[in-house]
Order: structure tokens, then sequence, then C-alpha cells
């Protein structure tokens, strides 16, 4: 009865043992998926941190193309009232558009008669 209780626990030390292997084999292959997991999960860090740069970047460019065209936006306004009242026939287009007459402009602004029929036509009222 010995040798039955022997072989017994032989068979169970051998697969207590083998059960170790096993489980040794899945550690080490847990341990492989771990890593690459880690190391897949580092290099997305970095690349979200490097998007995330960027986005700033591209925020504070966005933001400084704003303040450069609100600023052209500005001077060209700026500009074009300059240049209409600089213009010699600004005050004679405004007379035009308040309803000023050919005569009137040939007789107070010193225009020709072609010169005040084209004014007339070009900025005068859209009824006449």
């Amino acid at each position: 009865m010995n040798t039955d209780l022997l072989i017994i626990v032989a068979l169970c030390f051998s697969l207590l043992g083998l059960g170790l292997l096993w489980l040794a084999l899945e550690q080490r292959k847990l341990k492989k998926v771990n890593q690459v997991l880690t190391e897949q999960i580092d290099s997305m860090t970095k690349d979200i941190a490097g998007l995330c740069l960027a986005a700033v970047k591209v925020d504070s460019r966005i933001a400084n193309s704003a303040e450069q065209l609100a600023d052209l936006l500005d001077k060209l306004g700026d500009y074009e009232q300059k240049e209409s009242e600089v213009s010699p026939y600004h005050s004679v287009i405004q007379r035009v558009r308040a309803g000023a007459s050919a005569q009137e402009l040939i007789k107070d602004c010193g225009l020709s008669r072609e010169e005040a029929a084209l004014l007339i036509k070009v900025h005068g009222s859209r009824s006449n």
C-alpha cells in the first residue's frame, strides 16, 4: 500500500509541477503582452502630446491671423474713406447723389456738359 500511496503522491507532485510550469509560461506570455501594450501606450501618449502642442500653435497662429486681418480691414476702411475724400470729384458725386442737375454742376463746379452728364448717369439716382 505504501507503493500505491507513493505513486499517488508522485503523480500529484508531477501534476503540480506541470501546472506550475504551465503557469510560469503563461506569466511569461502575459509579461510580453504587457510590455507591448505599455510601449503602445507610451507611443500614443507622445503622439497625443505632440498633437496638443501642434493644436496650441495652430490656435495661436489663427489668433494672430485674425488680429492681422482686423488691422488690415481697419486700414482698408481708412484708406477707402481718405481716398473718397481726396478724390476731386467726391463733392461733385455727393451733389449728384443729392439730386443736383447737370446745369447746377456746370455752373457751380465748373464741369463740362459731358462730365456733368456722365457723373449724373453713373452716380445719379436710379429713377432718372
